[in-house]
């Protein structure tokens, strides 16, 4: 080993500025909202279900005819009707039929709720709607998102946590121990 000289690696900062571009190229780069044409997408309603209290709950689904995955944000592409209900869609359509991609729970005072993407729409009907079987496992609330949100939000915890632990040990400054 004599004559080499050891090899020093990029700050830490540097690094993680490299791996944010590349993250940054690959979403800008997958094809999202402007490579959807009208029509590829088709939201439809699974079924609805009555609940005691008056109340019911809508169940959407949709058909992508691509064969790719395609994000349409929420907005004037993606909406619901009444406004109230719009964000509990979903954002991302995966190709072929999703059946209960979604649901939303809705008061005994409205009728109808329907779901519009590209101008295409899914009207769930409170009163001539499908009804769903006993059996149907209702999707959960939310989008899908909360994972990912949880898993950005401790990685970022976890790189902070690294990047001051590196700093202390390379000014000299004691690092707290367990113990």
């Amino acid at each position: 080993m004599a004559g080499r000289t050891p090899r020093r690696r990029a700050p830490l900062g540097t690094r993680l500025a490299v791996v944010t571009g590349i993250a940054l190229s690959v979403v800008l780069v997958t094809p999202g909202a402007a490579s959807a044409h009208y029509g590829w997408i088709q939201p439809e309603v699974t079924c609805v279900t009555p609940v005691q209290n008056g109340s019911w709950t809508a169940v959407f689904g949709y058909r992508n005819t691509t064969s790719a995955t395609l994000t349409v944000g929420r907005g004037s592409l993606n909406d619901m009707t009444p406004d109230r209900f719009d964000g509990t869609q979903v954002t991302r359509f995966s190709p072929g039929t999703r059946q209960g991609a979604f649901s939303v729970q809705v008061p005994a005072s409205i009728t109808t709720v329907q779901w519009q993407v590209y101008g295409e729409y899914g009207i769930a009907r409170r009163d001539s709607g499908t009804r769903c079987p006993s059996s149907t496992e209702l999707p959960a609330d939310g989008n899908g998102m909360g994972v990912v949100i949880a898993l950005a939000a401790a990685g970022a915890v976890g790189g902070t946590s690294v990047y001051v632990s590196r700093r202390r040990r390379d000014r000299g400054t004691p690092v707290p121990t367990a113990d």
